[in-house]
């Protein structure tokens, strides 16, 4: 911030509304959730991955009829998606400033949303028809 000395705004009210060190702790306890739960879906995801690749679309529909490999293929997306979206978040809003950062947090909204849904479909479209 650029103090002017023409100013009349007090100390406080330059400071006042721009957030506090309390602010981050929901978001740096979800990323830390999130991580914990991406390391034993990943393992799972793999696992169904490798599961995967000698079968054709009728055989990975099969497999991804039965629940446990579909919940975890919608699991590791979710939490994927939810970290991704957590990240990119609190790099827009350290680096980018201005009337861009509304843009930014929106566009990063809306693509994790767009994307989350993208998969959450396909992985039911494959697993119900």
């Amino acid at each position: 911030m650029v103090d002017h000395p023409a100013s009349l705004r007090t100390p406080l009210a330059r400071v006042r509304f721009l957030g506090s060190a309390r602010s981050g702790t929901r978001e740096a306890r979800l990323i830390h959730l999130t991580s914990l739960a991406l390391i034993p879906l990943t393992l799972g995801f793999v696992w169904l991955v490798l599961d995967l690749l000698h079968m054709d679309y009728n055989g990975v529909r099969e497999t991804l009829e039965r629940p446990l490999p579909a919940i975890v293929l919608l699991a590791f997306i979710l939490a994927g998606i939810l970290h991704m979206e957590i990240g990119m978040r609190s790099i827009v809003v350290d680096y980018i400033h201005g009337p861009a950062r509304a843009w930014a947090l929106l566009a990063n909204t809306c693509f994790s949303a767009l994307l989350g849904l993208a998969c959450v479909y396909a992985t039911l479209r494959i697993a119900f028809t």
